[in-house]
């Protein structure tokens, strides 16, 4: 290396490599890159991360008026250089830099110093270096990212967006001339100000594109005749919500999501449009999401509603993340998960009548009791009391193992907490968990009919930032949370949901989407839910008040389900779900119970079912009664003609789930009475407590004079006229008739309680009476 090499490349090598640190705008791009949102810089700057390319039509403008030989020089041109030291020479001052775009950057990143010899040396220097580490590409990356545009707006991107509201990459030939001219005087050329000396800068560069070949006669034309840009534009804003959230998370990045700013802003405007009437119902808040089910990638995000005149109504919360009662919208996780263990096939009978536990007395939404209610009605009708006896049966542990294994992350307490009020509402959840599980099940079974496997990474919350092939969605799972064939009967009860008003006469329309979809009411009408799915997507929706104010007839099928269905309409119709035939099979049921046939089941049909659900308890409503000839009593070989006895199976319920069922089903044939002179060989009981049940523990508390209340026992029996006489530990209490309740006075402790009908026939019910020491011990 010569002494005059090493002169030049010495300082060129131990100069510093130009680089920029200051505080970044967080940007939030939809799928196609248009902007959802941004948040200004900490220092108050809308300056954007660099981009990943300079569109061409900006990058042919810069070039024309700042640096004409930039692909040609190596980041210093000595003919500019040469010609700007004799500009100020003749100026008596410095009126001219010769910088080129690669000094200009050096210039930038040393925070715009004053224009001395001795810092355009330095520039020259760093220029020189950036151009040995940088491709020119780069370079102009760079710039574009960090140049001045006037005002607080830094950088090609924020300058496009504030002053024409649009991509850099959609810029006209006039509008990228403008901004091209901007970072050369932001403060003398800004737009909005300065108008004829900005026009005569952007003209004369439109003409020098001209008449370089750049752009023909024509659009030279155009472009002169376009206005200039004016005032900075307020930037998009069509998903806030979510843009805070990236702001919180990914402070100072550009981000691109999955968002479809098509069905976005149309979601926008469904959820604003419906907020508009429940305000009226002092209802101010609700929002929804929409998922793509074979990517669960985010379609729309809808944080909440933006209306302007609930600005004062915690507008600015973000319900998709917040934590609320889910009211009953998980019934449909717990009815797959019974069908897939084979406690139940879909139209089983379940228990409908009252019931208490302790501190717990479950209710039917219109206070009504069916006695016995198929499980697949009693989903679709969303009855609160079946659904809380299948929990019983199913279990509040193994169901809350269910809920973690599909994704909810906030039942993060342990089942005695929830108890059996966690299918009711008892737990919380955010609307973005709730519907990443609903697009989960629904991913697992068109997986499954499309590949006949499970994989591991089916089920996961929903995904905002596009990813690529992740290796773990190919690892087969032996023992998926919920099977396709469970999720395919869930979704078909699901089906025959009543939708609400706006919804009549759907199906009469061929475009109406087929939707399995439930709802949800918190206690207190403090939350609506609705969520839906076809094959394609997932909806959630949720309506409310942010600060959990309740509301008379705020409900999941008044609030939130008629946002349900406008949003679907958005949505393209698809077909629906595909059977996973080969891993159904066909199970002969009792047409009566829906319980799997017995050998005393007159009437039985083929369902398709679970495989497990082969091993469900057969009928056991179905018994061969003994009747005489005219089958009006029933009869014994002790006080009838054996030869003369009819033998018939009889649908035969229990006495509570009898009581009630009658009153709904008048086709429903009660057990006939002995025949007189035959003895009752009690085959069947007559009576049953609703109320205390076999060995609960019942904690009283005291009323307001400070007395403990009393507790109010009840049973049915078969014949309501019959005389019932009630007994406490040995000790008669009270006779009932028709209405069998009696009030029950004991002290803390063990007690039995006696119930003895006119005919001799006895129940017996043992419970214990807890004080304030151990009210916290399990029924």
């Amino acid at each position: 290396m010569t002494i005059a090499a090493g002169i030049i490349l010495i300082p060129v090598l131990i100069s510093p490599i130009p680089r920029f640190r200051l505080p970044l705008s967080t940007v939030v791009e939809a799928a196609d890159g248009s902007l959802l949102g941004a948040r200004i810089a900490d220092d108050g700057q809308w300056r954007f991360p660099a981009p990943d390319h300079v569109p061409e039509k900006f990058e042919k403008a810069l070039l024309a008026f700042e640096d004409r030989y930039f692909y040609y020089h190596p980041g210093i041109n000595p003919a500019a250089l040469i010609r700007a030291f004799k500009d100020n020479i003749k100026a008596h001052g410095i009126v001219s830099g010769g910088s080129t775009i690669t000094m200009q950057v050096a210039r930038l990143s040393r925070g715009n110093k004053p224009r001395t010899y001795g810092e355009k040396f330095i520039e020259m220097l760093e220029a020189l270096k950036l151009e040995t580490l940088k491709s020119k590409k780069e370079i102009l990356q760079i710039y574009a990212a960090n140049a001045p545009f006037g005002g607080n707006n830094v950088g090609l991107d924020a300058a496009a967006w504030r002053y024409m509201g649009k991509s850099p990459d959609d810029l006209t030939w006039a509008e990228a001339a403008a901004l091209a001219v901007l970072p050369n005087s932001p403060s003398i050329v800004f737009p909005g100000k300065n108008q004829e000396a900005f026009k005569k800068r952007r003209d004369k560069l439109l003409r020098t594109l001209n008449s370089r070949g750049i752009i023909d006669s024509l659009s030279l034309v155009l472009a002169l005749d376009e206005p200039l840009p004016g005032e900075p534009k307020p930037l998009p804003s069509g998903a806030p919500h979510l843009t805070d959230y990236f702001y919180r998370n990914n402070k100072g990045q550009k981000i691109r999501t999955t968002i479809d700013p098509a069905i976005q802003e149309r979601a926008v405007g469904i959820i604003n449009s419906h907020q508009n009437d429940l305000s009226g119902n002092q209802i101010f808040n609700s929002a929804a999401l929409i998922i793509q089910v074979s990517t669960g990638s985010v379609l729309a995000y809808v944080g909440n509603s933006n209306s302007s005149d609930i600005s004062d109504h915690g507008g600015d919360v973000d319900i998709i993340r917040s934590v609320r009662s889910t009211g009953s919208i998980l019934k449909p996780l717990l009815y797959a998960a019974m069908q897939q263990s084979g406690i139940l096939l879909p139209n089983t009978l379940v228990a409908d009548i009252p019931t208490r536990f302790p501190g717990f007395t479950p209710e039917n939404f219109d206070m009504s009791f069916s006695g016995a209610v198929p499980a697949g009605n009693a989903l679709s009708q969303s009855l609160n009391i079946p659904a809380v006896r299948m929990l019983q049966e199913f279990s509040p542990e193994h169901f809350l193992e269910l809920l973690n294994k599909t994704g909810f992350t906030t039942f993060d307490k342990p089942a005695a907490h929830y108890g059996l009020s966690l299918i009711l509402g008892g737990g919380e959840t955010s609307l973005w968990e709730l519907t990443g599980v609903y697009s989960s099940c629904s991913r697992v079974l068109n997986r499954y009919n499309k590949e006949k496997k499970y994989y591991r990474n089916d089920f996961h919350m929903p995904v905002l930032i596009p990813v690529g092939n992740n290796p773990s969605e190919k690892v087969e799972e032996t023992d998926p949370p919920l099977s396709a064939s469970a999720i395919w009967l869930t979704y078909e009860a699901l089906k025959k949901v009543n939708r609400p008003e706006t919804e009549a006469g759907w199906q009469y329309f061929s475009s109406a989407p087929e939707m399995a979809w439930k709802t949800g009411t918190s206690f207190g009408f403090r939350d609506a839910w609705a969520v839906g799915t076809t094959p394609d997507y997932v909806i959630g929706v949720w309506a409310g008040n942010a600060d959990g104010e309740g509301r008379p007839g705020l409900t999941g099928i008044s609030a939130a389900a008629p946002i349900l269905f406008d949003l679907a309409g958005i949505m393209k119709p698809v077909q629906w779900f595909t059977p996973p035939y080969e891993e159904m099979t066909s199970i002969r049921v009792c047409s009566k119970s829906g319980c799997r046939a017995g050998p005393d089941c007159p009437e039985t049909e083929e369902v398709s079912g679970c495989v497990s659900g082969l091993r469900s308890d057969a009928c056991p409503y179905h018994r061969v009664v003994h009747l005489n000839k005219s089958g009006s009593c029933q009869v014994t070989t002790d006080c009838y003609p054996s030869q003369e006895i009819i033998s018939r199976p009889w649908f035969v319920l229990p006495p509570a789930m009898e009581y009630f069922y009658r009153k709904k089903h008048s086709d429903y044939n009660p057990l006939p009475a002995f025949a007189q002179g035959c003895k009752d060989i009690k085959s069947f009981p007559v009576m049953e407590f609703i109320y205390p049940s076999q060995g609960v523990n019942i904690f009283i508390p005291r009323d307001h004079t400070g007395q403990p209340a009393r507790l109010i026992a009840e049973a049915v029996h078969r014949i309501p006229a019959k005389k019932l006489f009630w007994h406490l530990d040995e000790k008669y209490l009270a006779s009932t008739k028709v209405i069998h309740q009696v009030e029950v006075f004991a002290e803390a402790g063990n007690h039995v309680l006696t119930v003895v009908d006119e005919d001799g026939n006895i129940i017996r019910c043992s419970f214990k009476i807890l004080n304030s020491v151990d009210r916290s011990a399990s029924p």
